[in-house]
C-alpha cells in the first residue's frame, strides 16, 4: 500500500475511530469495585462495601420495608430506601425479594477496586475504638450470627454511639470470609 494511502487510511478512519472510542467512555459510567463510603441518591442510601459494576448497584428489596440486601439470602444489608415507590425493579424476584438497580451519582472518590480498600477505614475505627479496653478480636474470629450479641454488649460496656456501632458491625461482617 502507497504511503499515501496509509497516511489517508490513518488520518480519517483510525484518529476519528479512536476519538469517538475515548468519547464513549469519558461519558459511560464504567465505575465498578465496592463503595468506600455510604453514598445517597434521592431516597436510597447505598452502604460502603456494596458491590457495583457499570456506576450500578444491583441489590435486592422486599418492596415493603425500604431495607435493600447484597442478595436474596438477607446475609447484609446494602442500604436503605424511605420510599420504596422510587426504586426501579428489573422483574427478577428469589426468595420473595425483588432485584433492583440503583444508579449512583459519579464520584470515583467513592469506589475502591477491592472489598478490603473499600472498608479499610470503617476497620481502622474498629482497632481504635475496641482497642480502647482490649485486643481487638480479628473478625474471623467468631461466626457472624456471634457478632451482633457481642458488638451490643461492648457497646454497653464501652460507650460506643449508635453510628459507630453501625460502622463497626458492618466491618466485621464484610471482612468475615468463611
Amino acid at each position: 500500500m502507497p504511503k499515501g494511502a496509509v497516511l489517508r487510511k490513518f488520518l480519517f478512519i483510525i484518529i476519528p475511530a479512536a476519538i469517538a472510542v475515548s468519547v464513549i467512555y469519558a461519558f459511560s459510567d464504567s465505575r465498578s469495585g465496592y463503595l468506600n463510603k455510604n453514598v445517597t441518591t434521592g431516597d436510597v442510601t447505598v452502604f460502603f462495601g456494596t458491590e457495583i459494576s457499570g456506576g450500578r448497584a444491583h441489590l435486592w428489596s422486599d418492596k415493603v420495608s425500604g431495607v435493600l440486601y447484597a442478595d436474596t439470602d438477607k446475609s447484609i444489608d446494602n442500604g436503605f430506601t424511605k420510599d420504596v415507590s422510587s426504586l426501579r425493579f428489573t422483574g427478577k424476584k428469589a426468595n420473595g425479594l425483588f432485584e433492583t438497580v440503583v444508579s449512583l451519582p459519579k464520584a470515583d472518590d467513592e469506589v475502591s477496586e477491592t472489598l478490603p480498600e473499600a472498608i479499610k477505614e470503617s476497620g481502622k475505627k474498629y482497632y481504635e475504638m475496641c482497642s480502647t479496653c482490649h485486643a481487638a478480636a480479628e473478625p474471623n474470629r467468631y461466626a457472624k450470627h456471634r457478632w451482633d450479641g457481642i458488638l451490643k454488649s461492648m457497646q454497653q460496656h464501652g460507650g460506643i454511639s449508635d453510628s459507630d456501632l453501625s460502622v463497626i458491625r458492618r466491618y466485621v461482617i464484610l471482612s468475615i470470609t468463611n
